[in-house]
């Protein structure tokens, strides 16, 4: 079976070697992940290593003969003939014992992966222990072994030694090798549950790296002058000390690596978090430090993603010019108001109450997201801030909160456009549209629990009257003088005149669009339309 998947799209790559753990970066939701830990979980594979562990560890014992003992090799061993006939029999039996019961310990643990089902407790904490249970096994067997072959060569007490220190040899390497093996069940599992609270990986690896490499061997040189029955040829234990030196240092350099780079991996993903991409996440596929460490980049990555939310939430209710200007550490009502000089644009749909009364609210919400898209659209447009929705109108600011010059323009040119683009969706009732310009108050108004950014003045409330009493006319829009004389470009609007103003006493001069194409923004023959709206 392949030790190694490889996902394309930014997913991540998953490889083994002594658990190294995944080299790029992967959504917990991976259709790969889940393909790749079934795969982890088949026999084939695990078998795979024993195998080859095991066969490590018979040539481990016979290479040390071989080697330290040319020519003693049988000195106080019983006949071959009962060594190869034991040797034989305990294989088959340990075969025949092992295979099934190491299977058994595999399904019962990791079953839910190839059904797709959510693990019991039962069964997270035996697949988080599940190199354990197998290496487990294989040590009895090796204890078995060196027993056994002892009390047959009693007179040869190397031959135990060796067989034991052996199958130490074979139980951590093939516990390095199985616990990468099975990382990519660790990642899945861990989607359905916390790491282990008390569990540490860092040290034990390093450890279990220094018995492979530098222990085992040296206690195999130490003892070799007690158990030999002749003198040992001193040039080739010379050579069996470099061969461990040289040995234990790749054991370690591979132990380090197998730290250094998921630490590497945490280091990319801080770094694609840094230049803002919150969607990165780390692999958890470590049940100590590392893994910990892991899931507390996701943490950050999280909480980084839900303030970017938020104010994404906070941009679409301020509006992008408004949010551009505002510094996000600093907002609030203790934040500074300033007075300026603005254009307001205000527009509200003609019988909207009648509309809502005839009509079920779905269809109501559906007509004024289609009213207020045209308007955002319009209005974002020339530059200008939607700062509220209020039922069926819009507040539009210009010249605040970012310092616009031609504010007056930009808001005329927004309001000769609304009707055209307003009357190109027929499903849509006309619209009054006001506009005033003169100076406000802007900034947070509210408590520390609940407040908003929003204009305050005099002009706010004219342009509100000017739309009212453009829903009458037969242009539909209105501005005030004052947004006619700041305005640098005159074209396409005329006089209209002057006219009362709800709760005001002198009239108002106001301007209108010079074309409105021949046609009524107020349409004939509609049943739900009224002069209260």
């Amino acid at each position: 079976m392949s030790g190694e998947s490889d996902t394309t799209g930014g997913s991540h790559q998953w490889k083994n070697p002594l658990s190294t753990g995944p080299s790029l970066f992967s959504s917990p939701d991976s259709d790969e992940l889940v393909d790749l830990a079934k795969a982890r979980t088949r026999p084939w594979g695990i078998l795979a290593y024993q195998a080859a562990a095991n066969t490590i560890g018979v040539a481990a014992v016979a290479g040390y003969f071989a080697f330290l003992y040319p020519s003693s090799t049988t000195v106080g061993l019983n006949s071959s003939g009962v060594n190869v006939i034991a040797f034989s029999v305990y294989v088959l039996v340990m075969v025949i014992l092992g295979i099934p019961s190491n299977l058994f310990v595999v399904h019962r643990a990791a079953s839910w992966v190839t059904r797709g089902t959510k693990p019991t407790d039962s069964q997270l904490r035996s697949v988080f222990r599940l190199p354990l249970a197998q290496t487990a096994g294989a040590l009895v067997s090796w204890l078995g072994a060196s027993i056994l072959f002892g009390l047959i060569n009693y007179r040869a007490g190397r031959i135990a030694i060796a067989i034991f220190l052996a199958g130490v040899v074979t139980c951590t390497l093939l516990y390095l090798l199985l616990e990468g093996h099975f990382r990519p069940v660790y990642a899945l599992a861990l989607k359905e549950a916390d790491l282990p609270a008390d569990k540490r990986d860092v040290l034990p690896r390093l450890m279990l790296a220094w018995l492979l490499g530098s222990a085992v061997p040296l206690a195999a040189i130490g003892l070799s002058p007690l158990l030999s029955p002749v003198p040992l040829n001193d040039q080739r234990l010379g050579w069996l000390a470099a061969a461990c030196v040289v040995g234990g240092g790749l054991v370690m350099g591979a132990a380090a690596r197998s730290v250094a780079r998921p630490l590497n991996l945490i280091r990319l993903a801080l770094k694609e978090i840094e230049q803002g991409n919150t969607d990165t996440y780390v692999p958890i596929d470590d049940l100590g430090e590392i893994g910990r460490l892991a899931e507390g980049v996701n943490d950050l990555a999280a909480g980084i993603r839900e303030r970017e939310e938020l104010r994404d939430v906070f941009r679409r209710q301020v509006g992008q010019v408004g949010f551009a200007d505002m510094d996000m550490n600093s907002v609030g009502p203790a934040t500074p108001s300033e007075r300026r000089e603005v254009t307001v644009l205000f527009v509200d749909l003609r019988g909207y109450t009648r509309f809502a009364e005839l009509n079920p609210p779905e269809d109501v919400v559906a007509m004024l997201n289609r009213f207020f898209s045209v308007v955002v659209s319009v209005v974002s447009r020339e530059g200008g801030w939607i700062n509220k929705f209020e039922g069926d109108a819009a507040l539009c600011v210009f010249g605040a909160p970012q310092d616009q010059p031609d504010h007056a323009d930009r808001a005329l040119r927004a309001a000769s456009a609304l009707p055209g683009e307003l009357a190109a969706l027929r499903s849509l009732p006309g619209a009054g549209i006001g506009v005033a310009t003169g100076e406000v108050i802007s900034g947070f108004i509210g408590t520390m629990e609940r407040f908003e950014y929003t204009v305050i003045g005099d002009v706010v409330n004219l342009a509100s009257r000017l739309c009212d009493e453009a829903k009458e006319t037969r242009s539909g829009v209105l501005a005030a003088a004052e947004t006619y004389r700041a305005a640098r470009s005159k074209s396409g609007w005329r006089p209209a005149g002057r006219i009362p103003i709800r709760g005001r006493q002198a009239r108002a001069v106001v301007y209108t669009v010079s074309d409105v194409g021949g046609r009524r923004s107020r349409r004939r023959g509609t049943p739900w339309a009224s002069r209260a709206d």
